[in-house]
């Protein structure tokens, strides 16, 4: 069984392997994969998953786990934990222009086979999943504290807690402001978009096919959906900073402003519960230095436009145990493979994040055109996805991580 590092200050030196701050979705995960490889696992967090309900209405941070990664979680041993939790699957996604024709992929017509493209879980359940499959794993221990100082070159750190704790390699998984990226003097490039997103749970009258779709509205507006179990399901809007706070001026507002924009779609509903953050595109220079590696949002952050930011993270800790299988990360006989093997790692999984990030930004950019030759351009290879099967499917298989970088 996992252990659990008490709050009592120790007055030597502890030692792992590999110190993963952030036990959040990516830094639990890469926690089991590196126990998996047979590594002494430390993991700092504050605020650990341990509790969880429900029994209730659905929590507002909600991811969209495509296929591929429902498959790590399986393999790190988590995936049984969390199904027997809450989780809703989706066979299709679609996307349009304002009032035009979807665009749907995956299983659409009658008759036709609906594979699970992926499954909409609550980040918490995600998170409460991967602890209870790390409890089961004496290699890796658990610090409920926070990180106060962390001297990556020379592999040292200490925690809130009073532990001191000397390490071969540290994860910075502890999201997009990371103290770990910082203290390892790592910068960062990027853009605040001036928008902001507004999550809502909504309480539906009718029960919704397992679709998850966007519609790309004019002004600048984008509307979409991720249908949840019970009848629920998370209304997403984007807008500017001034129009977000306007529609969020009270809770009655926003009822009347998701209604405009979704009853079409849904039918009756009822505001749950609601919250919106800005939104921002950020790159780590590097995700490798010292003996720091960056993964998730503390290495990248995108527009939420497909709901890709955790699949992105996943697949940081996917490629990272891929390219250090079958090495030891702690033996220094080895360091010239195990440096080739993190720049191959640093490599591949920059190019993915920097293709997404791009992709979402483009897209937004196309769609925000309502006329001219981006617009008609736009709507001629929407209206050649309609009629191309062979496009369809790559499409579906890249969406649903079937195929990936």
């Amino acid at each position: 069984m996992a252990k659990q590092a008490t709050a009592a200050v120790q007055a030597k030196v502890q030692h792992t392997d590999i110190l993963i701050v952030g036990a959040g979705m990516v830094g639990a995960a890469a926690a089991l994969g590196f126990a998996q490889q047979g590594y002494q696992v430390t993991l700092v967090e504050p605020y650990p998953q341990y509790q969880i309900d429900t029994s209730g209405e659905y929590d507002l941070r909600i991811s969209a786990v495509t296929s591929d990664n429902i498959q790590l979680l399986d393999k790190l041993g988590a995936w049984a934990h969390i199904a027997a939790l809450r989780i809703q699957p989706f066979t299709q996604l679609a996307v349009r222009h304002h009032a035009g024709d979807w665009l749907t992929l995956g299983a659409e017509k009658a008759g036709e086979s609906a594979a699970n493209l992926g499954y909409m879980i609550e980040n918490r359940v995600i998170q409460h999943g991967l602890l209870e499959a790390m409890q089961a794993d004496d290699s890796i221990t658990l610090i409920e504290g926070e990180l106060t100082t962390l001297d990556s070159q020379h592999g040292e750190a200490v925690v809130s807690t009073g532990e001191r704790i000397s390490f071969a390699k540290v994860l910075g998984c502890d999201g997009a402001n990371s103290k770990v990226r910082q203290a390892s003097g790592i910068g960062v490039a990027g853009k605040a978009y001036g928008q902001s997103c507004l999550l809502s749970v909504v309480q539906c009258s009718n029960e919704l096919p397992a679709r998850t779709w966007e519609s790309f509205a004019p002004g600048g507006e984008i509307h979409a959906l991720l249908p949840l179990a019970n009848r629920q399901a998370c209304l997403i809007m984007y807008g500017t900073r001034a129009q977000v706070a306007q529609w969020q001026a009270s809770k009655a507002h926003l009822q009347q402003v998701l209604q405009s924009r979704f009853n079409d779609e849904t039918g009756a509903f009822e505001l749950m519960s609601y919250g919106s953050f800005p939104l921002t595109r950020q790159s780590a220079l590097r995700y490798v230095q010292d003996r720091t590696i960056l993964l998730g949002d503390a290495a990248h952050t995108i527009h939420p436009m497909a709901g890709q930011g955790v699949n992105l993270g996943f697949r940081d800790v996917k490629k990272l145990l891929d390219v250090t299988q079958g090495l030891r990360l702690t033996d220094a006989q080895q360091s010239l493979q195990v440096r080739f093997a993190l720049k191959q790692f640093e490599l591949v999984r920059r190019a993915d994040n920097e293709l997404m990030a791009q992709a979402m930004d483009s897209i937004g950019w196309a769609f925000k055109q309502d006329r001219g030759p981006v617009a008609g351009l736009r709507n001629a290879l929407l209206a050649s996805m309609h009629r191309i099967s062979p496009m369809q499917k790559l499409l579906t298989a890249y969406a649903s991580g079937v195929w990936k970088i």
